[in-house]
């Protein structure tokens, strides 16, 4: 049976492979065998950064979106300043282009997200579904240690134990 597990681990394979693929095809020397597909150098770092950039959505489901394209950027920075001591031509078009391929995959991760603010929020400013989302954060983030003995709600109404108690007796 198929589960979402299964696919993330299809996907961590398929990026390793894709990733060390890229790695090869742009350090070693084979300078120009994306013509061969009747691609441009842009277009072949675009799509190849992109390609790598869904595959780690896919493979990193806990990870933000902004952190695996942020590490997706500096991988694409690495590889033109490690094409450089390669004696290779490292290029800021081509570090471009990676960028754009990564724009592309990274908008597109967030249009289910745009989706769901449309139906459920449509009438909303998005500064203020933003600062829901904040307090909400806050809200979820923030931890209370309970007191030492009891506080004054609990000495007015009763401790929750007891007013639990009260509300739903055992029955015997």
């Amino acid at each position: 049976m198929l589960t979402p597990n299964h696919v993330v681990i299809a996907a961590k394979a398929v990026l390793f492979v894709g990733a060390a693929s890229a790695v090869t095809l742009m350090l070693g020397p084979f300078q120009g065998l994306e013509e061969a597909f009747g691609l441009s150098d842009k277009a072949a770092h675009a799509l190849a950064f992109g390609g790598l950039t869904a595959m780690a959505f896919l493979a990193f489901p806990k990870m933000r979106r902004n952190d695996l394209a942020i590490a997706a950027i500096l991988l694409g920075a690495s590889a033109e300043i490690a094409q450089l001591f390669a004696h290779r031509s490292a290029s800021f078009t081509d570090f471009a282009a990676d960028v754009a391929g990564i724009a592309v995959v990274y908008l597109a991760s967030h249009i289910e997200a745009v989706r769901r603010d449309a139906r459920e929020r449509g009438a909303m400013r998005f500064s203020d579904i933003s600062a829901q989302r904040q307090r909400r954060r806050r809200r979820k983030s923030s931890v209370v240690m309970p007191a030492a003995g009891p506080t004054e709600s609990e000495t007015a109404h009763g401790s929750f134990a007891s007013r639990a108690a009260a509300r739903f007796p055992r029955e015997a």
